[in-house]
């Protein structure tokens, strides 16, 4: 299974908007959640923000051994650090680490896996998200596929 996440983001004071999807190995699209966030202060705790809510579903929902993909390389290097590592992770996520340190929670409890694509691999959750963010969306989490 592997999960893909964006976030759309226009400034500090405006609200943010997250998506997410769960695709079968297959490529299958079997779950999706989307949501208008409040502001944030930079684009990357938007995308903190939205692997924080798609782990925490995918958690909710019993998934186990998820690879979530994402097109932010900072934030991505800083989740692939290893525990070691603590200190660099904290100097280069001032604002992020709290997000970061649930993520990494959560991620240890259900065995996910953080992996950096290009961005046309998040095509799909960057219209979930430049969706929810334009029209001010409540999360919604949709199931696509049994």
């Amino acid at each position: 299974l592997y999960c893909t996440v964006d976030a759309s983001w226009k400034s500090p004071a405006d609200k943010a908007g997250i998506g997410w999807s769960l695709y079968s190995k297959e490529g299958i699209l079997r779950l999706q959640g989307s949501s208008a966030i409040e502001a944030t202060t930079s684009p990357l705790v938007a995308e903190a923000m939205a692997i924080l809510l798609a782990v925490q579903q995918l958690n909710c929902t019993g998934y186990n051994n998820v690879a979530v993909l994402g097109d932010s390389l900072q934030l991505f290097k800083c989740l692939n650090h290893t525990e070691t590592d603590v200190g660099k992770r904290d100097a280069i996520f001032n604002e992020a680490t709290p997000i970061v340190a649930d993520i990494l929670a959560l991620s240890h409890l259900n065995r996910f896996c953080f992996q950096w694509v290009p961005r046309n691999v998040v095509q799909y959750a960057d219209h979930l998200a430049n969706r929810a963010r334009c029209s001010m969306q409540e999360y919604i989490v949709t199931w696509l596929q049994t």
